[in-house]
C-alpha cells in the first residue's frame, strides 16, 4: 500500500474517512496539529465534508507560527492541557530518542528491581543462566532490555531460544539507563491525549489522525493489526494516512497548492529526486527531541537558536537541554 501511487492513496483515505464518518454519524473530529500530515489530512477530509470540525491542542510549546496557522482556519477547537511543557519535563523527564525508548527507560529507572538487575550486568548474562534464574529477575527489566512478552517468555522457558525483538532498548541506549536525568514519554499524554480524551468524552466525537506507519516501528504494528479505521479498539480512532509517506504528503501539497505552516519553507527537489523542505522538516513542540539525533544539520535544536532564539534560550538556560544534548550527542 505504500507503494501505491497518490491517485490510488487519495481515494483510499478519503473512503476511510467517509467509512469512518457514516459509522458515528457525523460525530468525528480531525486532529488537527497545525503541521503539514493534518494539514493534509484535514484538506482530504475537508473536500468530502466542508463543515467538518478540527481540533488543536496546544501544548504550551508551539510555534507561534503553528498557532497564526491554526487559527486561520475555520471551525477548529482550540484545547490547552492543564499543565505546561516545563512542569512535565521537571515532574517526569525528558522526551528522547522515541516515545517507545523513553518508556522502557522510565520503567527501568523506577520500576522495582530493575536498576539493581542493571547493575549486576544481568542483561549481558547467557540465556542459560537468564533461565535458570528467569523466576527472579524484574519482568519489567526483561521486557525493556531484552523485549520479552509473556508468549514469548513461555517459549524462552520451554526452548531457551532468545526472543528477537525489536520492542526493547537498543543497545546504543542502554547507557541512558544511567543518564544524569530523569526519562519519560509522559509529555504527549499530559499535553496532548490528555486534553483530547477528555474533548472526546464530552464531545462524544470520534478522532481522525494523522499519522503515518512509517513514523516509528510502534504506529506500523498498530496498523498492521487494526488498519486504518479502528472501531473496536478501546480507544476508537481512525488514522486514513497510515499508508502515507512523507513523499507522498510534499507531492500532495505540491499538486494541490493548498496552504501550509511558512515554518516548512518551500518544497525543493533533491538530486535523487526526492522532495523535501528548505525549512523545518517536522514542527510539534519546540522542544520536542524524539528522533533529532537522526536530523541532519542544522538539526531542528540549532534551527530553533536561528529562527526562534527566545525560545532556544529558554530550553537551554532554564531546562538545562544542553546536559540533555551533551549526554546523547546532539548537536546544539
Amino acid at each position: 500500500m505504500q507503494a501505491w501511487p497518490l491517485e490510488r492513496k487519495i481515494r483510499v483515505t478519503q473512503t476511510r474517512i467517509i467509512e469512518w464518518y457514516l459509522h458515528y454519524n457525523g460525530k468525528v473530529a480531525v486532529s488537527f496539529s497545525g503541521g503539514v500530515d493534518s494539514t493534509v489530512l484535514l484538506d482530504l477530509a475537508r473536500r468530502i465534508y466542508p463543515h467538518l470540525g478540527a481540533v488543536f491542542v496546544n501544548t504550551t510549546m508551539e510555534f507561534p507560527e503553528i498557532i497564526s496557522f491554526v487559527k486561520s482556519f475555520e471551525n477548529v477547537t482550540i484545547l490547552r492541557p492543564k499543565t505546561t511543557y516545563t512542569k512535565v519535563i521537571q515532574d517526569y523527564g525528558y522526551p528522547v530518542i522515541s516515545k517507545e525508548i523513553s518508556n522502557y527507560i522510565y520503567r527501568m529507572t523506577t520500576y522495582e528491581g530493575c536498576m539493581e538487575a542493571y547493575d549486576n550486568q544481568i542483561h549481558l548474562k547467557s540465556a542459560e543462566w537468564l533461565r535458570e534464574n528467569f523466576s527472579d529477575i524484574p519482568f519489567s527489566f526483561l521486557k525493556c532490555m531484552l523485549g520479552f512478552s509473556k508468549e514469548t517468555a513461555d517459549r524462552f522457558l520451554q526452548t531457551g531460544i532468545m526472543p528477537k525483538s525489536k520492542f526493547c532498548i537498543p543497545k546504543q541506549w542502554h547507557y541512558l539507563v544511567k543518564a544524569p536525568f530523569k526519562i519519560n514519554d509522559r509529555c504527549c499524554y499530559h499535553l496532548k491525549k490528555a486534553p483530547v480524551n477528555k474533548y472526546s468524552r464530552e464531545t462524544d466525537n470520534k478522532l481522525i489522525v494523522g499519522t503515518m506507519a512509517e513514523e516509528s516501528l510502534l504506529r506500523r504494528q498498530i496498523w498492521l493489526k487494526q488498519g486504518c479505521n479502528a472501531f473496536n479498539a478501546t480507544e476508537p480512532k481512525s488514522t486514513p494516512l497510515s499508508f502515507w509517506t512523507t513523499q507522498d504528503i510534499l507531492q500532495y501539497l505540491k499538486l494541490t497548492k493548498i496552504p501550509y505552516c511558512s515554518l516548512y519553507g518551500d518544497i525543493i527537489t533533491m538530486p535523487d529526486g526526492k522532495l523535501k523542505f528548505s525549512g523545518y522538516q517536522r514542527t510539534g513542540c519546540a522542544g520536542c527531541l524524539y528522533g533529532c539525533h537522526f536530523d541532519e544539520e542544522p538539526n531542528r535544536i540549532q534551527m530553533l537558536n536561528i529562527t526562534h532564539p527566545a525560545i532556544y534560550k529558554y530550553l537551554f538556560e532554564k531546562l538545562d537541554y544542553g546536559t540533555v544534548c551533551d549526554f546523547i550527542g546532539i548537536p546544539y
